[in-house]
């Protein structure tokens, strides 16, 4: 390993506990993946949207002569691929350094961490690899776009979230069972079957909410306790849950300091998945982030946007 490869994964190394703590995806404008050519880490020759189309992955860089930090992606991807159970979400690990690591290498690579079918690694040409680091927003050159982040790729192909740093083995596979573009998670539609809005807001639906790593009961992730019962919004001490009726979502207004915005269905939706409104801005980390399916979702809204003394 090159002078200039050892000392980036040394420091990153002294980052990864430091990062342990950066649970939440941040929402990017979605960013179409280029075409693409890429060596899988099985020797076959494939086209990167093709592989990244229809299931959503969430990659990370790596290297394999790494022995401090990329071990420890290595393990956050082995946890999260364990506990993905028959979900379609898919791992992609790509190479920052094309000029040793073959294809034969990634596997060996990803043998080490037991990986399974869902967890491929990948080679591009460097030319390829940094038009797709650019994609990133990543810096070039070496290790070309080594770093502690997660990226979520969407079931269209498009880069659409990433963590602020190392993220938990949870916040990722919450991320791959939810869905970025509007599907449905499988399992959660099963389990949740005709579940009403209704339900769902009152923590009768079934739909798991997380604070950072940790799940939470249905009583300590229903809408209702702090929105109040019919939406109206409620405060205890220095706690205030804003009013989530038809007005308060649909009306254009300035929220936590931010510019002025309107909540519709999708940008609802995404708020309880990744904690975010509608001009980016971040929820108070006591707002659950909740693991909802497309069609539950709609639910919820329409619910709560239905006429005033309809709920």
């Amino acid at each position: 390993m090159n002078q200039n490869l050892a000392r980036v994964c040394v420091v990153l190394a002294g980052l990864a506990l430091r990062g342990q703590d950066q649970h939440g995806f941040g929402p990017v404008e979605p960013v179409p993946i280029p075409e693409m050519t890429a060596t899988r880490h099985d020797g076959v020759r494939v086209a990167l949207r093709e592989v990244l189309q229809g299931r959503r992955s969430a990659v990370q860089f790596v290297f394999v002569d790494c022995t401090t930090a990329c071990p420890i992606l290595g393990s956050l991807f082995r946890k999260v691929d364990k506990s993905l159970g028959q979900t379609q979400g898919q791992l992609v690990s790509i190479t920052v350094n094309p000029e040793r690591d073959t294809a034969a290498r990634m596997a060996g690579w990803l043998a080490q961490f037991q990986a399974s079918e869902r967890w491929i690694g990948l080679r591009l040409e460097p030319a390829d690899l940094r038009r797709l680091l650019q994609v990133f927003k990543q810096e070039a050159g070496p290790p070309t776009g080594h770093t502690l982040q997660v990226f979520l790729v969407d079931d269209a192909a498009r880069y659409a979230a990433r963590t602020i740093d190392m993220p938990s083995a949870a916040s990722v596979a919450a991320e791959l069972r939810i869905g970025m573009s509007g599907g449905e998670a499988p399992e959660l539609s099963t389990r949740l079957g005709a579940a009403s809005g209704r339900e769902v807001y009152d923590g009768r639906g079934g739909v798991l909410g997380t604070v950072g790593a940790d799940r939470l009961d249905s009583r300590a992730s229903r809408c209702s306790g702090c929105h109040g019962a019919r939406a109206e919004g409620g405060a205890e001490g220095k706690t205030v849950a804003p009013a989530l009726t038809r007005e308060a979502l649909l009306t254009v207004r300035e929220r936590r300091g931010g510019p002025s915005s309107a909540y519709t269905e999708r940008t609802f939706c995404e708020g309880l998945r990744r904690g975010v409104d509608p001009a980016g801005v971040r929820y108070s980390d006591m707002m659950p982030r909740y693991q909802i399916d497309g069609r539950t979702c709609q639910s919820v809204w329409q619910f709560l946007t239905q006429p005033t003394g309809a709920k």
